[in-house]
């Protein structure tokens, strides 16, 4: 009996033992818990500058100077400020809450907030300053803010609260942290005003002239970037300099304000000439305008230099104009008419293939081919059939990438081993497409046909 008596004194001792440790053990984790590290909102003064960061709770320190205490003393207390309250030098902590939300409505809507000391009700309110100046509404639009977890020692990119957008009153910081402060433009574009999208950095814009050209954003949004490069000065005054980096969003600028430039720098209107993306309105605008400024606009000197600018010349005025002329037009500028609609592009094709120009198709040589650029596109299959084979190397990338696939499968197997590999195989691949879509319009116009007839033997039946 005894035995026993021992055993089971023996099992409780060693649950005792099991229980405290389990005790020991939470309580070890409970009281580890409270030496993470925790943020708030503090207000950091530094020389000349205040401002109101996100910082460690028992990191902020504060400086109080004191008559008997050394300058460079300082220790590590709560972020919370304390006031003096009566002359016996004792000093009484604010409400914590109280100091806690003043900083946080500094943080986000700026220095010019202050608490209404008159006000004698419970409640303190916050009001502004100076209500009739809005500058004191205007903020950066920052992401960071209020987000401060790592990733291989590097800050995470965040996209701004929407809350916190005052739209009208935003603007963009400029940083060493390219990538946020692309996200923060991204945000002002999105969710900001054409007032917020002109108070943008000018040199921002330009060299991020792609990027922006890229946004899924409102025409107009877009086209208020204009404004931002001119940054004040008048149209006249922009330089071809400007324009090149500008070049992923000149196409939103109206025909208008494009013909109030320096027509009359060369550089100026060949950038305009060349410039892919213009339509038929905007060339249309800015040759009406170079016509008036330059009286001899129709010798071959200028006609070179204004490429697509000539799918805005009347055919009236291009039909005056002598044979010589369109033989002394340069290689390159049937390649930028881009701006000019079937009609015209026939018209300037019939103007070329004249007895005094380049003749019929069958006289012409890989020169002539390359020189007509993208007027083949009006060819027809027959016409490009009787080409020489030999002059079919004329035919460059560009041109295939514009050229109908009705045209070309006119073409002879002894033609295609001119054609270089890039041309050869835009040609296969426009090719196999329309022959798949023939076929499948083919099957589906059959199929109409052959419900028809079945019915019709199983009625005989």
């Amino acid at each position: 009996m005894a035995i026993i008596f021992y055993q089971y004194l023996k099992v409780i001792v060693k649950m005792h033992l099991l229980y405290d440790i389990l005790i020991s053990f939470c309580w070890f984790i409970f009281v580890s818990a409270y030496r993470n590290q925790l943020f708030t909102i503090a207000k950091l003064e530094e020389g000349r500058t205040r401002e109101y960061k996100c910082a460690v709770y028992e990191g902020v320190r504060t400086r109080q100077k004191d008559q008997g205490d050394d300058k460079n003393n300082s220790r590590r207390t709560s972020p919370l400020p304390s006031q003096p309250t009566g002359s016996s030098g004792t000093t009484a902590v604010e409400n914590p809450y109280e100091v806690y939300q003043n900083y946080l409505h500094k943080f986000l809507y700026g220095e010019n907030i202050e608490n209404d000391v008159e006000v004698t009700t419970v409640d303190q309110k916050l009001i502004w300053t100076n209500e009739s100046n809005t500058n004191s509404y205007k903020h950066y639009v920052v992401g960071s803010y209020m987000r401060s977890e790592l990733f291989n020692n590097r800050s995470g990119v965040h996209f701004p609260f929407v809350e916190f957008l005052h739209r009208g009153y935003c603007e963009l910081k400029l940083t060493r942290d390219y990538m946020q402060t692309a996200i923060n433009a991204f945000a002002i574009f999105l969710y900001g005003t054409l007032d917020d999208i002109e108070r943008l950095p000018a040199d921002y814009v330009l060299r991020s002239s792609r990027t922006i050209s890229m946004m899924k954003i409102a025409r107009e949004k877009l086209a208020a970037t204009w404004n931002v490069v001119k940054a004040g000065r008048d149209t006249i005054d922009i330089s071809h300099l400007t324009l090149e980096l500008y070049r992923p969003l000149f196409k939103y600028i109206n025909g208008r304000e494009i013909a109030r430039l320096n027509l009359s720098d060369e550089r100026i209107l060949t950038y305009i000439g060349t410039h892919a993306d213009l339509d038929r309105h905007q060339v249309g605008v800015v040759t009406n305008k170079y016509i008036e400024i330059n009286k001899d606009w129709s010798s071959p000197r200028y006609l070179n230099i204004m490429n697509n600018l000539l799918c805005g010349v009347p055919m009236t005025f291009m039909r005056k104009l002598p044979i010589t002329t369109y033989l002394q037009l340069s290689q390159q500028v049937f390649y930028h008419i881009r701006a000019c609609d079937p009609l015209q592009r026939r018209f300037y094709l019939a103007m070329m293939t004249r007895t005094k120009a380049l003749g019929k198709c069958f006289s012409w040589n890989a020169r002539d081919v390359s020189r007509l650029g993208l007027l083949l596109t009006e060819v027809e299959g027959t016409d490009l059939s009787t080409i020489n084979p030999e002059a079919i190397a004329g035919i460059t990338a560009q041109v295939m990438l514009q050229m109908s696939p009705q045209s070309l499968k006119y073409l002879t197997e002894n033609q295609l081993k001119y054609l270089a590999p890039k041309p050869l195989n835009i040609l296969s691949r426009k090719l196999k497409i329309y022959y798949d879509q023939l076929q499948l319009y083919d099957s589906g116009f059959q199929s109409k046909f052959d419900v028809p007839i079945i019915i019709i033997l199983l009625n005989i039946k």
